[in-house]
C-alpha cells in the first residue's frame, strides 16, 4: 500500500514539474467590445500614451490611455487617416474630454467625441455608429 501511495505521489509530482515546465498557452484573441449607448460616460483627463492599432479582433486605429484623476483608461477612437483628413491630431500630454461607451464597465472607453480646448472629433454618432464608414 505505502509503495503504492509513493508512486502515485510521484506521479503527481513528476506530471507538475512537466506543467510548471511546458510554455503558457496562448490565449484566444478576445473581440473588442461594441459600443453601447447606454454605457455611455465622460472622462477628462491627460493623455499618458498613444499607439496604433491594426488587429482585425480589435477596434483599428489610434488608441489613447487617458489618466484621469481615478484611473488610466485605454481610450479607442477612429482610424489614424480619418484623424489626418480632418486635420485633427492628439499628442501626449495633452488634456482631453471623451465622450463614449464603456461597456461593462471595462478600462476600454469606445470614444464618440473628442474634445481638446475648444476643437471636438466626432468618431461615432449617437448609436455608436462610426461616422468614418459612411
Amino acid at each position: 500500500m505505502r509503495t503504492l501511495a509513493v508512486a502515485l505521489l510521484g506521479g503527481l509530482l513528476a506530471a507538475a514539474s512537466a506543467l510548471a515546465q511546458a510554455p503558457p498557452a496562448k490565449a484566444a484573441p478576445t473581440k473588442a467590445p461594441a459600443y453601447d449607448a447606454k454605457a455611455e460616460v465622460t472622462i477628462t483627463g491627460v493623455v499618458e500614451d498613444l499607439h496604433e492599432s491594426k488587429l482585425r479582433t480589435d477596434h483599428p486605429g489610434l488608441h489613447l490611455i487617458v489618466k484621469t484623476e481615478m484611473e488610466a483608461l485605454e481610450v479607442h477612437t477612429c482610424p489614424v487617416a480619418f484623424m489626418k483628413d480632418l486635420e485633427f491630431t492628439v499628442e501626449k500630454g495633452e488634456t482631453v474630454t471623451i465622450v463614449g461607451s464603456r461597456p461593462g464597465g471595462t478600462g476600454i472607453v469606445l470614444a464618440r467625441e473628442i474634445k481638446k480646448g475648444q476643437t471636438s472629433l466626432s468618431c461615432r454618432d449617437k448609436a455608436g455608429v462610426p461616422v468614418w464608414i459612411r
